[in-house]
């Protein structure tokens, strides 16, 4: 005998009807016609696209929300420009002060050890061995066969800035070791220079180029790629005293058919009119030109235009989920 539908709570596992009624867990419900936005929508402002244009990957926009969008991402590139330029001068000013640092440590080291009060292996130089031997040049032809002496050791320039320079840096390096010595092993949550999340951050560059976010995987936009796109309108049939109130609907120029979110559109980037996908295999592939304004049309000029569906499993199906923790 089944229990009574008040008592049955005492499975192993969650029926149906009881996972319906908990606030938390996965939740998922399908999106229908009314979630999704028209073939002629904007896919910033998903109004009706006004003076619609397209990107080379078929997304229709308005011409006010594109160049919105793209003047936004160039202006947000400039400022991780800018960002990542302050950052480089930090980091070359803290370096110039390191070397200046490890430069003075040097010179008062070598003071100290032509005066005898410090010793070589007591220095911080000492640590790291950083003792240059000079090579001795080898003679000209013409000094060794006359037997004369050896000339005496010129040092150009560049040698020695090279020289001096990563002396500086091996002393810096031995300064910093030494800092990290000093550190105590386990954190101080208390002190703020030793707090485990007091680290230096690198700023990444996250856009180089202005993008088209109508999907997930982005790609390239810009203002030259843009293609204004021109529907035919059908005005329907309404008596004389309505034709200011008269609605148009966008069709194909050939076959006179009405566009739906599940027809299939292409727009031709050469003239910008939209056919349905059938008539331009039938007559804009063949004649390679438009059969609105008899423009000359390449097979790469017909771009496919994307829609998110009818709502309907044969065209879009999308999903919501929401994911709630329980807490007890």
């Amino acid at each position: 005998m089944s229990r009574h539908s008040k008592n049955n709570t005492a499975r192993g596992h969650f029926t149906y009807a009881e996972m319906q009624m908990l606030d938390y867990g996965t939740k998922k419900q399908r999106l229908g016609r009314d979630s999704m936005r028209d073939y002629d929508a904007c896919f910033l402002c998903l109004q009706t696209a006004r003076d619609p244009v397209c990107c080379p990957e078929g997304h229709i926009s308005c011409k006010e929300c594109i160049y919105e969008n793209i003047l936004a991402q160039k202006q947000e590139i400039q400022r991780q420009a800018e960002q990542v330029a302050i950052q480089q001068a930090q980091e070359q000013k803290e370096q110039e002060l390191k070397e200046e640092l490890a430069q003075q440590i040097i010179l008062s080291e070598f003071e100290k050890s032509q005066m005898g009060v410090l010793s070589k292996t007591a220095s911080l130089r000492g640590k790291l061995s950083t003792d240059i031997a000079i090579p001795d040049l080898p003679l000209n032809s013409t000094d060794q066969a006359k037997g004369s002496k050896k000339r005496p050791f010129e040092l150009d320039g560049a040698e020695l800035d090279r020289l001096s320079k990563q002396e500086r840096m091996n002393v810096a390096k031995a300064i910093e070791e030494e800092a990290k010595s000093k550190k105590p092993v386990l954190p101080s949550f208390w002190v703020p220079s030793l707090t485990p999340s007091n680290r230096k951050t690198e700023f990444k560059v996250t856009k180089l180029h202005t993008m088209c976010t109508a999907t997930d995987k982005e790609h390239k936009l810009s203002l030259k790629n843009l293609v204004p796109v021109k529907f035919e309108m059908s005005v329907e049939d309404h008596d004389e005293s309505e034709t200011s109130n008269a609605k148009g609907s966008a069709i194909c120029p050939i076959c006179r058919k009405g566009f739906t979110n599940t027809t299939k559109m292409s727009i031709l980037k050469s003239c910008g009119h939209v056919y349905c996908d059938s008539c331009c295999k039938q007559f804009i592939k063949k004649d390679g030109k438009c059969q609105t304004c008899g423009h000359k049309t390449k097979e790469k000029d017909i771009v496919s235009m994307t829609g998110e569906g009818s709502g309907f499993s044969g065209g879009g199906a999308k999903e919501a989920r929401k994911f709630d923790v329980a807490f007890q």
